[in-house]
């Protein structure tokens, strides 16, 4: 007990030692609201909110110059809520972080990190996000030109 009561007493004097010091050192003075101001920062390939409560943001994609297109995008489902995805072209659908169910056509696949499913073009997916975090989705679409 003498013990515990010693270094409460150490830490107690530390600390009012530490607030008084003149020389750099110390606690730091307290934040003043008024004079806080965000960060401009604002990253190069942002999520966009879609019209169904879910976000997306671009990735990657071709040029064109092939006949083939590949457009690479993540998309992330909030909490809760469900979205429809109908590529212009095949797409696989890779589950990157998260819980949920894809379902496509008649056939349901559970979501989990790892997870990877495809849609065919002209297909549409119903994607849900039954966990309590949201699902993360990197979606690779190849489309002929």
């Amino acid at each position: 007990m003498l013990l515990r009561t010693v270094a409460a007493l150490i830490a107690v004097v530390s600390a009012a030692s530490c607030a008084a010091r003149g020389d750099g050192k110390g606690l730091l003075p307290h934040a003043n609201p008024a004079a806080f101001t965000p960060s401009s920062y604002q990253p190069e390939r942002a999520f966009a909110a879609q019209t169904d409560g879910a976000l997306a943001r671009p990735v990657f994609r071709t040029d064109g110059a092939t006949p083939y297109r590949v457009d690479i995008r993540d998309l992330l489902v909030p909490p809760a809520k469900t979205t429809p995805l109908t590529p212009e072209g095949i797409a696989i659908v890779d589950t990157l972080e998260g819980t949920g169910v894809a379902t496509v056509q008649e056939r349901k696949v559970e979501l989990t990190a790892g997870t990877t499913f495809g849609v065919s073009q002209g297909q549409t997916a119903r994607l849900q996000n039954n966990g309590k975090s949201p699902l993360l989705l990197r979606v690779y679409v190849v489309t002929v030109q």
